[in-house]
């Protein structure tokens, strides 16, 4: 249900919120989509929605940014939704927290199992007309190469470390805008940001940019002018 600026449920689309690192027509789509929270009762939906997503955005790769599941009852969801967007565009995850209570290695096999690439430890490049787009997970040790180079993470503490290590776009998520915003003040979402400094959509740091997704779900369905998302990142 979506009453004004309150929402109950998931029934409300997906909000896509734009982030234009690249003013250049033919620049490369990434589209970010965190917190996605596979559960009984509500798996097939959110699935759908991110997968129509992709498919609107006409997706040149699909990041998924960690809790992906929180039972394992929902891995087959899981799979099947990576299967079907690895139809539209390629498809790389990395874990979050809640995926580790579920145990990351059968997360990452069920993400593996549907066509798509872990890049929690790794990285894959993404060559999009003359450049590549280099994207890594945040364990991932060595510096990338690419033209362009992207830091898929799920917790924005990260950007402590990564904002001066040469990225040109760090994602992250996990905080889900705090779910109630009353308002906005220098980049950042109150009261939400009272207690966690990175609750924000996104702040720029010399060349390198953070963006936080406000995620696709929650544990309690219930948000004040914090509509659920995904990111589609033009770089």
């Amino acid at each position: 249900m979506l009453a004004g600026r309150l929402e109950i449920g998931h029934n409300a689309p997906l909000h896509v919120r734009e982030e234009r690192l690249s003013s250049c027509p033919d620049a490369c789509r990434l589209l970010y989509a965190s917190d996605i929270h596979l559960r009984d009762g509500r798996s097939d939906h959110l699935a759908t929605q991110v997968v129509e997503a992709a498919r609107r955005c006409d997706a040149h790769a699909v990041l998924l940014g960690g809790d992906l599941v929180d039972s394992p009852t929902e891995l087959g969801t899981l799979r099947g939704m990576v299967e079907t967007l690895a139809r539209v565009a390629p498809v790389l995850a990395i874990g979050g927290n809640h995926d580790r209570r579920v145990g990351t290695s059968r997360v990452r096999e069920a993400v593996i199992k549907g066509g798509g690439w872990w890049i929690h430890e790794g990285s894959v490049d993404i060559r999009h007309r003359t450049r590549v787009v280099s994207v890594v997970g945040p364990d991932f040790t060595r510096k990338p190469t690419g033209d362009v180079r992207v830091l898929c993470a799920h917790n924005p503490r990260i950007w402590r470390k990564s904002r001066r290590l040469g990225f040109d776009l760090v994602l992250a998520g996990h905080l889900h805008g705090c779910q109630f915003v009353a308002f906005e003040f220098r980049d950042r979402l109150f009261p939400g940001a009272v207690f966690y400094p990175y609750n924000l959509l996104s702040h720029q740091s010399g060349a390198t940019r953070l963006v936080v997704s406000r995620g696709v779900s929650d544990l309690v369905p219930i948000r004040w002018r914090c509509p659920r998302e995904v990111v589609l990142c033009y770089v």
